[in-house]
């Protein structure tokens, strides 16, 4: 058993003043989240707007995840020497200026520059905000702590479609857009406030700058459970509608019951963590995951309430893994906390989106069973490496 688990696990209350922070970094996340999973059903109506096919307007997705895959790793760093405050509300500042130029642009070449701005601006909020969590957090509620902005994040992935679905019908797709950028200029505002007084990071020493090699090496833990989830999840309503024959309302039932799963899952992982230890949650979780992949694949014919049950049962399994592993991050490299968490972030979206390009091939392929397969045997990578390789002994002692 690990010092940091031991530490972890030690009776203690967060102070009353604390909260603040834990409500600003949650409604933050929801709103960055909000952003990204807001523009799937508005891009018909952007496709039509501009001329442009539907495929062509979900570029914009597309050339989001992209710059934010590069530009959190380097923010981290920026944020670990200069302050990880300044640089999310610089960040925010940016998001709402990309967001405003989004629902104002008259081009679509000005519509892509304005996503590629967002996608700049989140890689700098994401990290920031999980950062001044992890250093702001009492050590005994860590997890609770992270796994609560990770549920702000979750939660944006339940609303962000129906939100972009009403804005659209009643306003316009514009205007989705306009109102995310009036909402994060507050945000703006009250992070700037609220962060003034949080307890400074560890100072980073020349010398104890991360070689690229440990900081890879600790978050592919990251990258693989992101990898098993959402090779799954970016093609779960096909499946639900092709392979497993359930009705369109049905389908959008299931969806539903996932990410309520997925918010219990993240709340109930930081109490986890805190108790029993973060790798091990984490550990825990991704073979837990694993074994429920494999059952999804085989029930995948079963009666509906059967594959809503294992869906729901999935959903809690695996998401206790991502804040749980962040606590894990915080706690072995505080002083780097910021840059660890960047890159965390970032190989999270490459995994998603090496999973979402995997999901692709096989579902072409082989048909919608192999993807639980592939991601289940993933998952089983991910819990070995996070249980004995991810992060070095010397780290957890």
């Amino acid at each position: 058993m690990s010092h940091i688990e031991t530490a972890s696990r030690t009776p203690q209350r967060a102070m009353p003043e604390h909260r603040g922070y834990l409500a600003v970094g949650f409604l933050t996340l929801l709103i960055v989240g909000t952003d990204l999973f807001v523009v799937s059903p508005l891009l018909p109506a952007m496709s039509r707007d501009y001329g442009v096919s539907t495929a062509a307007a979900g570029n914009s997705v597309t050339v989001f995840s992209i710059v934010y895959v590069i530009g959190a790793p380097w923010f981290g760093t920026l944020a670990d020497r200069f302050g990880r405050r300044s640089v999310l509300v610089a960040g925010l500042a940016v998001f709402a200026v990309a967001n405003l130029l989004t629902g104002l642009a008259p081009t679509f070449a000005v519509l892509m520059a304005a996503r590629v701005l967002a996608g700049i601006a989140a890689a700098a909020v994401s990290p920031s905000v999980y950062a001044l969590i992890g250093q702001t957090a009492p050590p005994a509620r860590r997890g609770v702590w992270m796994s609560t902005v990770v549920a702000g994040f979750l939660i944006s992935l339940v609303t962000g479609a129906p939100i972009g679905t009403l804005a659209a019908a009643a306003f316009g797709w514009r205007a989705a857009f306009v109102g995310l950028a009036l909402l994060t200029a507050i945000l703006v505002a009250v992070n700037a406030v609220a962060w003034r007084d949080a307890p400074a990071a560890p100072p980073v020493a020349a010398g104890d700058r991360l070689p690229v090699t440990v900081k890879v090496r600790a978050v592919s833990v990251t990258g693989l459970w992101a990898f098993a989830v959402y090779s799954l999840y970016t093609y779960l309503g096909t499946g639900l509608r092709e392979e497993a024959g359930l009705p369109t309302g049905m389908v959008a039932t299931a969806l539903v019951i996932y990410g309520v799963g997925a918010v219990v899952g993240s709340l109930s992982g930081g109490r986890l963590a805190d108790r029993f230890g973060a790798r091990r949650v984490a550990t825990t979780g991704l073979l837990v995951l694993s074994v429920l992949l494999l059952a999804l694949a085989a029930a995948i014919h079963a009666p509906a309430p059967v594959l809503l049950v294992l869906l729901c049962l999935f959903a809690v399994a695996a998401y206790p893994c991502l804040p749980s592993y962040q606590a894990q991050l915080v706690s072995s490299f505080p002083a780097q906390a910021g840059s660890i968490l960047a890159w965390n972030s970032s190989v999270m979206y490459l995994g998603t989106s090496l999973g979402a390009a995997a999901g692709s091939v096989l579902l072409a392929g082989a048909g919608f069973r192999a993807i639980p397969l592939v991601a289940a045997a993933v998952g089983l990578i991910g819990a070995l490496v996070c249980g004995r390789f991810a992060i070095s002994s010397a780290r957890l002692t």
